[in-house]
């Protein structure tokens, strides 16, 4: 019997828009075949087992991965492979397990992408291989926006650095860092800004440190502008080992929100993180960027 689904199998770290192209390309295929799509995922970095020190923070946990993939792909069949048992799996062996365990007549792959613990780098090599098992391999070419190869590795580049807006086009939706609302020092409320203080999920990269205007969705209260800071708040604390911070200043917000799950969505890097004189002049900055934050998300 002909093998009918069409899988890729991938990091998909972000899900971002070139994701979605191979997300597509499965369903296009697994459609014509009369079959499912089936995406092969990990929940953690390969790097995380094989070299610890050098795995990079997530753009997605493995909940919001499968979330987005399910979302874009409804039909899909997801699965969350351990790479500790995949590691060893020869690429031949592994195309097999799919062809003969999982049905799959088709496999897709991405411009850079590779499988098996043999698995060679070059396009025809992958081919000769789907020739020799019957198993049809697809290549999707890479997506460029604004000039550049949308990538995992380029969209924490982007935000690491800040640039929030320019991650969000590569993304298709605006980055966010979830996380659990935490008790803080309650000096916002003093000064007429009160803040959500999250503690993020530990594997999510943040963006650099700043004030952003943002939006933040709280568990069973609703969703809300935002100004946010990410930093060492020098102003208050200046410790040389004051530990990093991210408060969210809801407006219009009046709620006890501690302790719930707070989602936030970054828009704009308004500033650089910066030490003022007096509390009574960060209270006017802070004035200052609330106006901002409201402008920025007024204009989206």
């Amino acid at each position: 019997m002909t093998p009918h689904n069409a899988a890729a199998v991938g990091m998909f770290d972000g899900v971002h828009r070139g994701h979605r192209d191979i997300l597509d390309t499965i369903l296009t295929h697994a459609t014509g075949s009369g079959g499912r799509p089936v995406v092969l995922t990990f929940a953690g970095h390969p790097l995380s087992q094989l070299r610890p020190a050098d795995a990079p923070p997530l753009l997605t946990t493995a909940a919001e991965k499968e979330a987005l993939i399910r979302e874009h792909l409804p039909t899909a069949d997801v699965r969350m492979l351990d790479f500790n048992e995949t590691r060893g799996i020869p690429a031949e062996e592994f195309l097999r397990r799919l062809r003969d365990d999982l049905d799959v007549g088709t496999m897709v792959m991405g411009y850079d992408n590779r499988f098996g613990c043999d698995g060679p780098r070059d396009r025809r090599s992958y081919d000769e291989l789907g020739e020799r098992l019957g198993v049809r391999v697809v290549h999707v070419a890479p997506l460029r926006i604004d000039s550049t190869t949308a990538s995992s590795s380029e969209l924490r580049r982007l935000i690491s650095g800040g640039l929030t807006e320019k991650a969000a086009d590569m993304l298709g939706r605006r980055y966010s860092v979830g996380g659990t609302v935490a008790h803080g020092r309650k000096l916002g409320r003093t000064i007429g800004f009160p803040t959500a203080n999250l503690s993020p999920d530990p594997c999510k990269l943040l963006p650099a440190t700043g004030v952003y205007a943002a939006t933040a969705s709280v568990d069973s209260i609703g969703t809300f502008p935002a100004m946010v800071n990410i930093g060492h708040r020098p102003t208050v604390d200046r410790t040389s080992d004051a530990p990093l911070s991210i408060e969210a200043h809801l407006i219009g917000a009046d709620a006890d929100m501690y302790d719930r799950r707070m989602v936030i969505s970054f828009v704009r890097r308004l500033r650089d993180e910066r030490t003022f004189a007096s509390v009574d002049e960060l209270a006017s900055q802070l004035a200052a960027d609330r106006e901002n934050a409201i402008r920025t998300l007024t204009k989206k």
